[in-house]
């Protein structure tokens, strides 16, 4: 691939021949717009650098701190319409599709305050242009076909500012006589995130340390008796195993495209197998699974998300609905987006709905209450647990929904966002923890179950914690 950088200074051309991009994951492909447009970026054959904003939006982020400043000034520095160095686009461009852990889907996109960017045309006359606010952190996609038709037009935010060091990096390296800019080079990382204070579970000087990665979406962590952690890739149809002795391994192909799991008092795995809908049971020593749930008065099921079982053998799922690309089925065909429980017996009720889209579920080790996230709504609940298995006494727990969910033997709940937020049982926040990328779900594991395992985007991380695990999952 061959890309063309036209100087807006100094119209001089400059060319260079650079390998083409990696193919993104799926996450990416969706947060960037779809196949078409990562085909357009990827055809990009001429680039023109652009800045977007003026000088005086980025005297602004001086008051915002000296990296903010520092980013603007690299481009200001040098003078208004200064383009950028005909390497810094490419690796802008290899930086977005390789890396889906600095996007995050907004329609909130503008691009008031964007830094550096470009404008690249293909062969056929359509247009992409992506810029980077160095103030903010995000980055703005905008592609336009041959036609005039708008493919994309939208923020891909992400850029958190323990995310902005690759960008930081490229522009030490494409300023590298600025002594300003050299002095906010980053330094190398260790991979991990340390605890400054003691927060709550989490010890001072505990750090957040990646234990895998590679993988294409990790959810549903559980763990076992012994404590070996089980989670999914579920793009990549699989479950995985961390065992005590710190090993990874794969424990099931063709998992029916599991999502959350959820370890029983027999030692049975349940999953949340959203491939055709359904909720399995999966015996550990032979991987052979039972079907428990495939439909509900005979209709499909939105696809189950998170499943919790409770200490009397009954099980309660999430029944959001997220529309699978490996589906082959047509339009929701339940009235509502709910949880259900399925009791020792076999027999499915539906026992709560009022929801936007639930989709974490915890209960209390005594199995008197459950909890449950709703992440469209951006409340998570807590239920009262009937010893019929039915639900009451429906309450705010707090003002914010989950991915997933666990417990700790405090009665802690802790939920997952932009990083793992840590509630009393009274509801009060009492921690936040910052995770390398957005964490989806976690559970504590390991032989006390003092190690909190989160499952984010593309890893496995796990922090120590002062107080064990309270719930079975």
């Amino acid at each position: 691939m061959k890309f063309l950088s036209v100087c807006v200074r100094c119209a001089g051309v400059l060319t260079a021949s650079y390998s083409a991009p990696p193919e993104p994951s799926a996450d990416a492909k969706r947060i960037i717009g779809g196949d078409k447009v990562v085909a357009l970026i990827r055809e990009i054959e001429s680039v023109e650098a652009f800045r977007v904003g003026s000088v005086e939006d980025f005297k602004k982020g001086e008051t915002a701190g000296a990296d903010e400043a520092v980013a603007g000034r690299v481009i200001v520095a040098k003078g208004v319409g200064v383009a950028m160095p005909k390497e810094f686009a490419p690796k802008l461009i290899a930086a977005l599709l390789a890396d889906d852990t600095y996007l995050k889907s907004d329609s909130k996109g503008t691009t008031k305050n964007a830094g550096i960017g470009f404008r690249g045309k293909t062969k056929d006359g359509s247009i992409v242009e992506v810029s980077y606010c160095l103030v903010k952190g995000n980055v703005f996609l905008r592609v336009v076909d041959s036609t005039g038709k708008v493919l994309k037009y939208g923020d891909c935010r992400g850029f958190r500012d323990d995310k902005q060091a690759p960008l930081r990096s490229l522009a030490a390296e494409a300023f590298p006589d600025d002594a300003e800019v050299q002095k906010h080079k980053p330094k190398p990382a260790d991979n991990a995130i340390r605890v400054p204070d003691a927060k709550g579970p989490f010890e001072a000087g505990s750090k957040v340390a990646k234990l895998a990665d590679g993988f294409a979406f990790t959810e549903g962590p559980t763990s076992d008796k012994d404590g070996n952690v089980y989670f999914t890739d579920q793009p990549s149809d699989r479950i995985l195993k961390w065992s005590v002795d710190g090993k990874l391994s794969t424990f099931l192909e063709k998992s029916g495209r599991a999502n959350g799991l959820c370890f029983d008092a027999d030692g049975k795995l349940w999953s949340c197998s959203d491939e055709k809908n359904e909720l399995w049971k999966i015996d550990v020593a032979t991987k052979e699974h039972e079907v428990v749930v495939k439909d509900y008065k005979r209709k499909l099921l939105n696809g189950p998300n998170d499943v919790w079982v409770a200490p009397d053998g009954g099980a309660y799922f999430s029944d959001p609905f997220y529309k699978r690309k490996w589906w082959d089925r047509g339009p929701e065909e339940q009235d509502k987006r709910g949880v259900y429980h399925v009791s020792a017996k076999g027999v499915v009720t539906r026992v709560a709905d009022d929801f936007k889209q639930p989709n974490g579920v915890i209960g209390t080790a005594d199995g008197k209450t459950l909890y449950v996230a709703d992440i469209g709504g951006k409340q998570t609940f807590a239920f009262d647990i009937k010893d019929d298995g039915m639900l009451a006494n429906r309450r705010k727990f707090c003002d914010m929904g989950s991915d997933g969910m666990t417990l700790d033997a405090d009665g802690n709940v802790y939920l997952t966002g932009s990083g793992v937020v840590v509630f009393d049982k009274t509801g009060k926040k009492i921690a936040e923890l910052a995770v390398p990328e957005q964490p989806s779900n976690l559970c504590f594991g390991g032989k006390d179950q003092k190690t909190l395992f989160i499952t984010a985007r593309t890893s496995l991380y796990a922090i120590p914690t002062r107080v064990a695990g309270g719930a079975r999952q």
